[in-house]
């Protein structure tokens, strides 16, 4: 004798089967497309990237490479230039990233100080300008605006200053470069800071001014803590994002003079297209992956998302 549950298990059609095992794992089927698109642009690449930095060539038949162990990787720091394009880069980023994140709150600042809505709405968008502009685009203009021949900023270096202006692109072209993006990328910071300072409580700000602190001192013990997890956001975005400069700097110098701006993505490149050295490329992506991913990890271990998602 049958029981109901097993009459109803035997009565139900495959359209009754396949509705019950599409509402039973619901969320795994809405998780599916995206799990498969991260398979395919992260987990895939990166294995195969690990893979090209442990052969000699790649071939059609991956058991047929000849396996050379971590020879790409002595050769990426031994002839590669790999060690110069880290310091180079992290030069970069941690000079990109005060300028921007001091310069970015400082506009933020003025802005929220600024009692008209219209001049408040004038100067937002004035600020957020130079991050439209194209990283393609930005370097074409750069190096036109910094030409010492034709370029507008050596002229007014030139006669509204007692200096002679240098050659940016050949004297100083690390500092140009640094200062390049940070022209482009601060309103990035000065949108988040913004909505930061906006967020803070009046309350809190006429309270500390009622007691008699002075306006740094509202910053430092008040309005900065108040913000802490913004900051945190902002400068954990920006660090990333500074990482993976490719198009402004290698539109801008090429990586040059010499290899004074070479980046370590712009290493990566020149030693994958030009130098045709596909497994020192691998080699030179995957410890500068490590090393972004650790530090990442190490920050967000120190300062935490506490109260990030509240």
């Amino acid at each position: 004798m049958s029981t109901p549950t097993q009459t109803e298990t035997a009565s139900k059609t495959p359209l009754t089967r396949v509705r019950d095992l599409w509402n039973d794992y619901l969320p795994y089927w809405f998780m599916a497309p995206m799990v498969l698109v991260m398979v395919m642009i992260t987990f895939f690449p990166g294995a195969y990237d690990l893979y090209l930095s442990l052969i000699a060539e790649p071939t059609f038949n991956v058991f047929e490479a000849e396996f050379v162990g971590l020879s790409n990787f002595e050769t990426a720091f031994t002839r590669g230039g790999a060690f110069h394009s880290f310091v180079i880069t992290i030069t970069v980023v941690v000079s990109a990233l005060l300028l921007e994140s001091a310069l970015g709150f400082v506009l933020a600042a003025l802005v929220a100080g600024v009692e008209s809505g219209r001049a408040k709405s004038f100067y937002r968008v004035l600020f957020i300008v130079p991050m439209a502009v194209a990283p393609v685009s930005l370097a074409t203009i750069g190096r036109i605006m910094l030409n010492s021949e034709i370029g507008i900023i050596p002229y007014v270096i030139e006669t509204g200053t007692p200096f002679a202006a240098p050659n940016f692109l050949s004297e100083v072209p690390l500092l140009t470069v640094i200062l390049l993006d940070t022209w482009n990328w601060t309103p990035f910071m000065f949108i988040i800071f913004y909505a930061g300072l906006s967020s803070v409580p009046d309350t809190l700000v006429e309270a500390s001014r009622v007691d008699g602190a002075p306006l740094w001192r509202r910053y430092v013990h008040v309005i900065i803590p108040y913000m802490k997890t913004v900051v945190f956001v902002a400068v954990l975005i920006r660090l990333i994002d500074l990482f993976r400069t490719f198009g402004v700097v290698y539109g801008l110098t090429n990586g040059g003079p010499g290899t004074a701006t070479q980046l370590v993505s712009i290493n990566i490149y020149e030693q994958m297209f030009i130098n045709n050295q596909l497994g020192v490329a691998a080699a030179i992506a995957i410890v500068y992956l490590v090393l972004v991913v650790a530090l990442c990890n190490v920050i967000i271990a120190k300062v935490g998302f506490e109260g990030v998602w509240d």
